[in-house]
């Protein structure tokens, strides 16, 4: 579904899967039913475990992600880990790892990556924040749309002409075709039309 929403989307995770090369998991606007939107690259064994084992409920990372924000590697999160589910993880490789977490629009998303090797460096933990950040922002958040850029869209959404929509708004019509060309370059969209169709999947109109 995130591939659907995010443009470019294997280019925005290069990096996380370079970085965390025994995988990650995204997911965000988080709620008592689960994630609304969630993508995992860890490996599909420990996924299965990890289900079979009902280890959603007492991962001490997975706590610390859903109850704090902004990021903490595993290593420092020191909640109590009950089922093991830490030792567990070591046996698939997953050894070292990072968590961050954000409550935005009061969502609340998270991405958790590990690797095998060695714990991640500051740098990394800042250039992950920022990526995950990025991309919470992107997801959750409406690309720094404005109002105006909304209205545009949602024209174009309904059908309008550009001159349908500047009568409707009582704005010219470069002003529209201004506003919804803004409007496409938040979204990174390459045309209107596309621009039109992530807004509307992601419910921004």
């Amino acid at each position: 579904m995130l591939k659907s929403i995010i443009p470019n989307f294997e280019s925005e995770v290069s990096s996380l899967r370079f970085l965390g090369n025994s995988g990650f998991i995204l997911a965000f606007n988080v709620t008592f039913r689960g994630p609304e939107y969630l993508h995992s690259e860890y490996p599909a064994f420990w996924q299965q475990v990890y289900e079979d084992k009902n280890y959603f409920f007492v991962d001490p990372v997975l706590v610390w992600c859903v109850t704090k924000g902004g990021y903490k590697r595993w290593s420092d999160i020191k909640l109590p880990d009950i089922r093991g589910v830490m030792k567990e993880a070591q046996r698939h490789d997953l050894n070292y790892g990072a968590a961050f977490s954000r409550k935005s629009m009061n969502k609340r998303s998270f991405m958790t990556i590990s690797r095998p090797d060695r714990e991640f460096t500051d740098e990394e933990i800042v250039h992950l924040d920022d990526k995950f950040n990025n991309l919470v922002d992107y997801v959750v958040g409406q690309c720094g749309l404005t109002d105006k850029e909304l209205d545009a869209l949602r024209g174009l959404r309904d059908g309008l002409s550009y001159k349908q929509i500047a009568v409707e708004l009582e704005i010219s019509v470069p002003t529209v075709k201004s506003r919804a060309e803004r409007a496409k370059g938040k979204l990174g969209a390459k045309t209107t039309t596309q621009a039109v169709a992530m807004a509307s999947t992601r419910n921004f109109i």
